[in-house]
């Protein structure tokens, strides 16, 4: 028996010593913007070990949301990277001994609950083999925000509707902008249950990133409102939604 244990831990032992160091950067891209950092409450970062469900680094990441111009405006040729100093990123150390697939899952922004949007990817780690400038995820959607919604209306009432809408990032948007917001669609709407009872368009306020509109209230009870903004030719979208109770 003893000599079992011993050639296990010689084995161990052995295995412990092959372990090489992967250093590992993952950094996330609001789709259609830029990093989404410490600005918006960060991104949550698992990387696990797909064979074993072991999770070999967890953490946020931290910074800023990067260039503009490089990001956004200057045409690249292959290969060629947005990142700059200070730019948004979650690091890890990994000791493995063997290539390993891992899976990296990202969530956020952390600071919208409503607005977080989960993503996967599958990689292999190779002992030894840094990727130079790790790797970058992409997250769709908007962060959208209801702002001084009232909770009780009389029937027939208008309901004001104030919504702010950022980019995943928190990059403004507005009519004309780098985020053109005249590209987007963004509709207040009441339900009862599953119908439709009332929609309407929301409209630029004049205030960066904020948008309004009055919505008539027509039924009455416990009715749900629903704001939705959707951008076509991105696919970024995002949803929010708050109790209304209309009294006869």
């Amino acid at each position: 028996m003893n000599r079992v244990i011993v050639s296990l831990l010689m084995g161990l032992a052995a295995c412990a010593s092959l372990a090489e160091t992967v250093n590992i950067k993952v950094r996330v891209l609001a789709n259609d913007a830029k990093f989404v950092g410490t600005g918006m409450g960060g991104v949550r970062v698992v990387i696990s070990d797909i064979e074993h469900g072991v999770v070999l680094a967890s953490g946020i990441t931290r910074g800023a949301t990067g260039d503009t111009g490089l990001i956004m405006r200057k045409p690249r040729q292959r290969g060629a990277s947005v990142i700059t100093d200070g730019a948004a990123v979650f690091s890890a150390s990994i000791d493995i001994s063997r290539p390993t697939r891992v899976r990296i899952e990202a969530s956020g922004p952390l600071g919208f609950p409503d607005s977080m949007a989960q993503i996967s990817v599958t990689h292999w780690l190779i002992p030894g083999h840094d990727i130079v400038d790790g790797w970058t995820m992409t997250l769709p959607g908007f962060v959208l925000e209801l702002i001084d919604v009232p909770r009780k209306a009389g029937r027939g009432d208008d309901i004001p509707v104030h919504v702010k809408l950022v980019m995943m990032c928190g990059c403004p948007t507005e009519p004309g902008g780098l985020w053109d917001s005249d590209q987007y669609t963004i509709k207040g709407q009441l339900w009862s249950g599953d119908t439709l009872v009332s929609e309407t368009d929301l409209e630029y306020t004049g205030t960066t990133s904020h948008y309004r509109a009055v919505i008539p209230a027509i039924g009455s009870g416990e009715l749900e409102l629903l704001v939705y903004a959707v951008d076509t030719s991105t696919g970024n979208t995002a949803v929010v939604k708050a109790p209304l109770r209309v009294d006869e």
